[in-house]
């Protein structure tokens, strides 16, 4: 007998009206629906046991804001955009430094009043503003040291101190991070590591990167030991992922309010506010299934903040389209493809040609006096500098340069079964090649930029079709000409 008949049993011996039976089926179906609940809902209770586990952070670097702003402790615009909410996700803050602007016993009391009024547990990370003796001791009564640590839930954080040593990590705190990182074992596979200076901009690719003044290459090349002693710890643990944060950004008027890189498993990224008119917060989003997120917010109405991706040092462009083989007196067009956050193009032009372009295309005209030599460009974003350039080489047409590579090298062109034709290029020596088709009229329809490998047969399937006339260039690395052959 079931539970439903044995309730049916019991009600007819003990004489029960129909309306009384009814209750009391009532009240056992609510039992067993809240039995139901209680039991899906239970997998979601415990945080580090539930079924989704997705939880935000906020990252919040110069959080006191403007220099000669006069709050005693945090930045103005920055509270009233957590008084206006936030994300409802979010779990604790995480603050990289200049949290006060004089680091005194009143300013951080006012800071503990204002954090306090959200119910988010907070993390300080040290900087400059705030380094002295008071604020050794406001670090030391919270978190013990100056430079600690803490887990949640898969992940691990790790606060260093960039003030101990003038803008470097002290050897003691590289000893602490070592046994941080060793000690992480296969359960924790993302680790977040926060300091105040950017660390890295001793780099010369971040040459023209406008970080706060202190933390700009000409001012911190001297000091950081970032890639010296940081990152290649970092590297010793290519099974995880790495994201480092700065926040010593925002607080000049010039500066720039975030920064992104990526080198592989080391993600570096950096966010503040003060001074300019993007400033911003950053929300860091831990997916359930281990996706890292990032989301800007700004601080002032009418901003709209890009994905973090596009506040970074533009990437270099991969090829120049244009025509090698040129003639004196005309006109010809370069271009590269578009780089997604480059908003102007450095082009460099050889002797004896001219041309003016900031964008990513040029007229280039080439006049009589020229022989031969290469178009270079670069890109560039205003506060984070230009890439590393590309280049390409140009010969007057009809001109010819002898190299010994031109004998040791083979080139074939033939049609395979599906009728497609195929360049074969095979090399006594590993060198690299530039390959270019041009149609009869001089148009150039093709380039790859290939490596081939010493006595290793490589081929390229071309994109040319059959009754049409088109030359196939090879030249060397250095723009050496080595063979010109035709294709019908």
């Amino acid at each position: 007998m079931n539970d439903l008949e044995a309730i049916f049993s019991f009600l007819k011996k003990s004489h029960m009206n129909y309306k009384n039976i009814k209750l009391l089926f009532f009240a056992k179906v609510v039992g067993m629906i809240v039995m139901l609940f209680l039991i899906i809902s239970s997998s979601t209770i415990n945080l580090y046991g539930q079924t989704d586990s997705s939880y935000s952070f906020i990252v919040a670097g110069h959080a006191y804001g403007a220099h000669e702003g006069g709050n005693l402790g945090l930045h103005p615009k920055f509270l009233a955009s957590l008084d206006a909410g936030f994300d409802t996700l979010t779990r604790f803050m995480v603050f990289t430094g200049d949290l006060v602007n004089t680091s005194t016993a009143e300013s951080w009391q006012q800071v503990e009043q204002e954090l306090t009024q959200y119910g988010l547990p907070y993390y300080y990370s040290m900087g400059n503003h705030d380094a002295n003796a008071i604020g050794i001791s406001v670090f030391e009564t919270k978190f013990g040291k100056t430079y600690y640590s803490f887990d949640y839930h898969r992940e691990r954080y790790i606060i260093l101190n960039s003030t101990e040593e003038d803008r470097s990590i002290s050897d003691a705190q590289l000893e602490f991070l070592k046994g941080k990182l060793s000690s992480t074992g296969d359960t924790i596979n993302t680790i977040f590591v926060f300091f105040h200076e950017v660390l890295w901009n001793s780099l010369e690719k971040y040459k023209g990167v406008l970080a706060n003044s202190r933390s700009r290459y000409a001012q911190i090349k001297a000091y950081s030991n970032y890639w010296e002693a940081v990152h290649p710890l970092l590297e010793q643990y290519p099974n995880k992922e790495f994201y480092v944060f700065a926040g010593d950004v925002g607080g000049n008027t010039d500066a720039i309010s975030a920064f992104y890189d990526n080198w592989g498993h080391i993600t570096l990224l950096a966010s503040g506010m003060g001074e300019v008119a993007d400033e911003n917060y950053l929300v860091v989003t831990v997916n359930d299934n281990g996706t890292v997120v990032f989301k800007l917010v700004p601080l002032n109405a009418g901003v709209t903040m890009k994905d973090i991706e596009y506040y970074s040092v533009p990437k270099q462009p991969e090829s120049i389209f244009g025509d090698s083989m040129v003639s004196p007196n005309i006109s010809y067009e370069y271009s590269v493809a578009e780089i997604f956050n480059a908003d102007s193009y450095i082009w460099k032009l050889p002797e004896h040609a001219s041309g003016t372009s900031t964008g990513n295309s040029i007229q280039v005209l080439f006049d009589n006096g020229f022989t031969t030599g290469s178009i270079s460009v670069s890109a560039s974003s205003q506060g984070f500098g230009s890439s590393a350039s590309d280049s390409k080489t140009i010969t007057l047409n009809g001109a010819s340069i002898d190299n010994e590579k031109a004998e040791k090298l083979e080139i074939n062109v033939f049609r395979n079964g599906f009728q497609n034709y195929v360049l074969e290029i095979l090399s006594e020596s590993t060198d690299d090649f530039q390959i270019e088709i041009y149609t009869i009229d001089g148009r150039m329809v093709y380039t790859k930029r290939i490596r081939s490998w010493g006595g290793i047969v490589q081929q390229l399937q071309l994109p040319v079709s059959s009754g049409n006339l088109y030359f196939v260039s090879i030249t060397g690395k250095h723009g050496e000409k080595l063979k010109t052959i035709f294709i019908k």
